[in-house]
């Protein structure tokens, strides 16, 4: 029999410790395991059940923009601010809904230069802004377009249209506007501000009132012939058109001539509403200039004007809602005047 070594003992004693220790790494080791998968599994990490699952998609339905209606407007409550100085913010709006207002004017502006070519003022863009606002707060609009550009101290244009060709420039001005309220749903349209005053004769005015019929073509809302003061002595034939307006320009406290000078403006324009079959007529622009009346004198005429007139027309638009020369916009006594009638 064969003795085994000191050596050979020592070995095999080496070997069973190895054993031993390799035993308990392994033991650790799955211990380690199980309690790292234990929290793992108690926190939900790796759980398909409580694991989230990405939510559906859910395709949002496009908001349609609300669609303006053209207002059927039979007695306009309006006004006016020079230059379109509307900026139609919260505040604006609750103190033009104060004077009981249902529209305003809006001119988009244009200037004739020296070398005869007609040059916007202002962006297409800045003047349908403001009549998407006006009418998303209720508003009516009277989309008028002046092309007298700034007029002088005597409020006659710089300078006058005297060429023919301009009849075909403002007409291609005008029926691009013309297209431009049809898609805005503008209730009243004048195609060329006080025509008998920016034109440098009456046959060139005459023969623009003529061709301007034809925009009722592109624009299906009320046109309108709107002219200076009561306009030329005789007024020819202005059928086509849907309503006739006067812009009266008052100056001082003479009253009795004031009333007399509407009574002829309101007879005029009635006499010519009923031999063209018109639907109406309307004063486009009112104003008193304050460098030439006081507050008071500006409310005077404001209320004159209402008394004579009233149930005798088919609305007024009064200009001044600005900071400029016929300016009303400041003067509390001819604000009470406008909200007083127009709320009746």
């Amino acid at each position: 029999m064969k003795k085994t070594s000191r050596l050979d003992k020592k070995q095999k004693g080496f070997s069973f410790v190895q054993l031993i220790i390799g035993i308990g790494v392994i033991i650790l080791l799955v211990g380690v395991l199980y309690l790292w998968v234990s929290n793992t599994l108690h926190s939900g990490g790796l759980s398909k059940k409580n694991t989230p699952l990405p939510s559906p998609l859910v395709s949002e339905t496009p908001k349609k923009k609300p669609k303006i209606k053209r207002q059927d407007i039979s007695f306009l409550k309006f006004v006016s601010s020079e230059n379109c100085m509307y900026s139609l913010n919260d505040s604006e709006v609750a103190e033009l809904k104060a004077l009981n207002i249902n529209g305003i004017r809006i001119c988009p502006g244009y200037s004739l230069r020296e070398d005869g070519r007609i040059k916007e003022d202002m962006p297409e863009f800045f003047y349908t802004d403001l009549i998407k606002k006006a009418h998303r707060e209720g508003f009516a609009v009277f989309l008028d377009i002046n092309v007298g550009g700034i007029p002088t101290e005597t409020g006659e244009p710089a300078r006058k249209y005297d060429d023919p060709k301009h009849i075909n420039d403002l007409y291609e001005i005008a029926s691009h506007w013309a297209k431009v309220a049809e898609k805005e749903k503008v209730e009243f349209f004048s195609p060329l501000n006080e025509p008998n005053l920016i034109f440098a004769n009456e046959n060139l005015a005459n023969q623009w009132i003529e061709k301007a019929k034809q925009l009722k073509s592109f624009f299906s809302g009320n046109l309108v012939l709107k002219l200076a003061d009561i306009g030329p002595e005789n007024i020819g034939d202005i059928s086509g058109y849907d309503y006739l307006a006067f812009d009266i320009m008052w100056s001082d406290a003479r009253y009795d001539e004031l009333k007399n000078h509407l009574n002829i403006a309101v007879n005029k324009a009635n006499n010519l509403k009923e031999k063209y079959n018109l639907k109406g007529f309307f004063f486009g622009e009112l104003g008193a200039e304050r460098s030439m009346v006081s507050k008071d004198v500006q409310a005077e005429i404001f209320k004159t004007i209402f008394q004579e007139t009233w149930g005798k027309v088919d609305g007024y638009c009064f200009l001044g809602w600005s900071d400029l020369e016929f300016k009303f916009k400041d003067n509390e006594a001819a604000k009470e005047v406008i909200k007083n009638w127009y709320k009746k």
